[in-house]
């Protein structure tokens, strides 16, 4: 019996932080991941905050729970 592969999904968002260091350690949080290949497309950090343009790809499952976890601020220490 064969399996089939997860499916997979791909979402670009963008997140606001509010520093950089917030910014670099939610987003290396993030890159570690399991199954969620992270891809930073743009960024700009200014002295009031953070603004990266990311792409988020990997099984559907992967994908969902990363954008949970950016919106809850659950990788962000």
């Amino acid at each position: 019996m064969r399996t089939l592969p997860a499916a997979s999904e791909t979402v670009r968002i963008e997140v606001r932080f509010p520093s950089a260091g917030k910014a670099g350690s939610c987003l290396a949080a993030l890159s570690k991941m399991p199954g969620v290949l992270l891809k930073i497309l743009r960024g700009r950090v200014t002295a009031r905050g953070a603004v990266y343009e990311v792409e988020l790809s990997g099984r559907d499952a992967g994908v969902r729970q990363a954008i949970w976890s950016l919106r809850a601020g659950t990788f962000c220490p």
